[in-house]
């Protein structure tokens, strides 16, 4: 009985796992293209350590379905992503940014083939934040928490995105706009 309860458990895990994992694209690197298979270089001109969050439409329904969000941010100024080949409908927002939202931008993409998508932010002002700091600390009567929340001002940004036309497939590295260094 034990082991049909572990049994069931673990396929349950598993499947939440592929479940949670498996509806976004990771960001994609392969040194030579796959077949029926075109890509979207989301780039930017320098490297900003931004945290992507991408949708793209669906095919007939015209819906957003997340396609990469990671907390973590890219490295280099690039996101490649593996998109099926037509007309696509992408949607770029930053989750470690303040934004006055989403970009949306139409992109033609080709079999085989790259297309670059220039994303810029642009200083649209300034907002309060707070920040909330959770802390423990030792006590004579054990350890006690506390919150420390730190007001202050963070930038807004505007989003911006233009897609180039599709070009011949090389690695990340190879393209013109690709950094790996901050600037």
């Amino acid at each position: 009985m034990r082991s049909m309860i572990r049994k069931t458990a673990f396929a349950g895990l598993c499947l939440g796992w592929f479940g949670l994992t498996g509806c976004s694209t990771p960001n994609v690197n392969p040194t030579s293209p796959r077949p029926n298979t075109g890509y979207v270089d989301f780039y930017t001109d320098s490297d900003m350590g931004l945290s992507w969050e991408v949708k793209r439409a669906e095919e007939g329904k015209g819906e957003m379905r997340e396609v990469f969000s990671e907390f973590k941010p890219v490295q280099g100024t690039v996101l490649r992503l593996a998109a099926p080949p037509g007309n696509q409908r992408f949607q770029v927002w930053f989750i470690n940014q303040v934004t006055e939202g989403p970009q949306t931008v139409e992109v033609q993409v080709a079999d085989g083939k790259v297309t670059p998508v220039r994303v810029t932010l642009t200083s649209a002002g300034s907002t309060s934040v707070d920040r909330k700091h959770y802390a423990f600390r030792g006590s004579t009567k054990g350890y006690g928490g506390g919150t420390k929340i730190v007001s202050g001002q963070s930038a807004v940004f505007q989003i911006g995105a233009v897609a180039g036309t599709p070009q011949a497939y090389r690695t990340k590295e190879a393209m013109p706009y690709w950094s790996s260094a901050p600037k």
